[in-house]
């Protein structure tokens, strides 16, 4: 009798750990709307279902900081996020690890921001934004405002010496230059190339390149889970055919390897610019 108990105990603690391991719940930043990021990415979740037998749910906050903080708490197994989250994530729980860095098509796995203005705007250089209302995407974005708050500080700009805005997403800082609203603004250059209106603006400046988005572990990710995703992403190579099925729609070309230190420029850039 003792161990037909002793076996059920055992089994009670067995199921919900066998429930947990069943299901991948995927962290995305929130960059564009929910919407827009579930169709994107959808086709990613179904090729890692079908690489690892395990269902992948997205799960997309409503911005930058819940996501943060979503991340530090474990409130998903792996995360897509831009490198200056990354690393603040990293710095709040050391055992988060990057599995895989991503490439984009056209520049590859390299991050750039770039400043734009109005084309007939009278600001021809960065140096010019003193005094001036600037919109970039979001304080934990990467190349929507860390990037260039170091590029502003090397002319001797600050935070303080603009009027500073932050629009959310990228499209909606090329928005806000364009209807006036702002005079200047900040955003990744890949999102600027596809802007309908692009062709609307100017580009008077560009940030130094930083490493592109991370797919990282949390604090509740599975070592045996986190190995199975990580050869999963690995499988996605740069411009393969297998890549372009699942990826295409999300506008990346692929996966490959990376490590920690491959995040120290942007460590750097973000000490620099007084973000970390």
């Amino acid at each position: 009798m003792k161990r037909v108990a002793v076996f059920f105990l055992a089994l009670l603690f067995f199921i919900p750990a066998a429930g947990h391991a069943a299901e991948i719940r995927f962290g995305l930043l929130p960059r564009l709307p929910e919407k827009e990021l579930r169709d994107m990415f959808t086709p990613l979740a179904q090729y890692i279902e079908k690489e690892t037998g395990m269902k992948v749910t997205l799960i997309i906050p409503k911005d930058f900081s819940t996501y943060t903080r979503q991340a530090i708490a474990g409130d998903f197994d792996i995360g897509f996020t831009n490198p200056n989250i990354y690393i603040d994530t990293k710095k709040a729980v050391p055992q988060i690890e990057p599995l895989a860095m991503a490439s984009e098509p056209g520049i590859g796995t390299k991050l750039k921001g770039v400043f734009i203005v109005a084309e007939d705007s009278p600001i021809k250089s960065i140096k010019e934004l003193k005094g001036k209302k600037v919109s970039f995407v979001d304080p934990g974005s990467a190349a929507g405002y860390t990037a260039q708050m170091l590029e502003l500080k090397k002319v001797g700009i600050t935070k303080n010496d603009m009027r500073i805005s932050f629009a959310g997403k990228p499209p909606k800082v090329g928005e806000a230059v364009r209807d006036g609203k702002a005079d200047a603004g900040g955003m990744p250059e890949s999102v600027f190339k596809k802007l309908a209106f692009a062709d609307m603006m100017r580009v008077i400046g560009k940030t130094i390149d930083l490493p592109n988005w991370p797919v990282h572990t949390t604090k509740r990710t599975d070592k045996i889970v986190a190995s199975k995703v990580k050869n999963a992403f690995l499988k996605l190579k740069p411009l393969s055919a297998q890549a372009d099925r699942a990826l295409k729609k999300a506008n990346l070309e692929g996966f490959v390897p990376t490590t920690d230190k491959d995040f120290d420029l942007m460590r750097e850039a973000a000490k620099a610019a007084g973000t970390f």
